[in-house]
């Protein structure tokens, strides 16, 4: 049972993770034009030019890594410490690009007094999907610690 809880888990985090990515990649495309920091300059932006997006994206990508390379061993050998030991350390990856995403948009929005865009949205969102992928991964660390708890009796 712990080892089909552990697929499903790793299902849904991929799931959320490439919906995450898919958003961030989509917000790439210039937004509307925007006047940014109360300069007259019309100044169109995409979520290249700041690298806390960048950051995130590396993020999911490691996520992504991590959960297909994960999905494979745990089909072929079952659960062991890397999972344990792994999903700790992914959690703590994603859930760091994800705060610095909210707190950075957050920000930015307040400081150019924005209204919210689709830009601003796309990343929102994106960073709540890896917020959502965080979880189910503590989901997954709890499932290998109760599996592997299992074996060793």
């Amino acid at each position: 049972m712990g080892k089909a809880v552990i697929l499903v888990v790793r299902l849904v985090v991929l799931i959320c993770l490439v919906g995450s990515l898919i958003l961030l990649l989509t917000s790439s495309q210039y937004s509307d034009t925007q006047h940014l920091f109360y300069s007259d300059d019309e100044l169109q932006i995409k979520f290249t030019d700041f690298r806390v997006y960048v950051y995130m994206l590396v993020c999911i990508g490691v996520g992504i890594g991590y959960n297909l390379f994960q999905a494979i061993l745990s089909l072929s050998i079952g659960v062991s410490l890397l999972d344990l030991f792994g999903d700790m350390i992914i959690a703590n990856i994603l859930v760091s690009g994800a705060a610095a995403t909210f707190g950075f948009t957050l920000e930015l929005s307040r400081a150019t007094e924005l209204e919210p865009t689709s830009f601003f949205n796309k990343i929102f969102i994106s960073a709540g999907l890896s917020l959502l992928a965080t979880l189910f991964t503590l989901i997954s660390l709890i499932s290998s610690h109760v599996a592997l708890k299992g074996i060793s009796h």
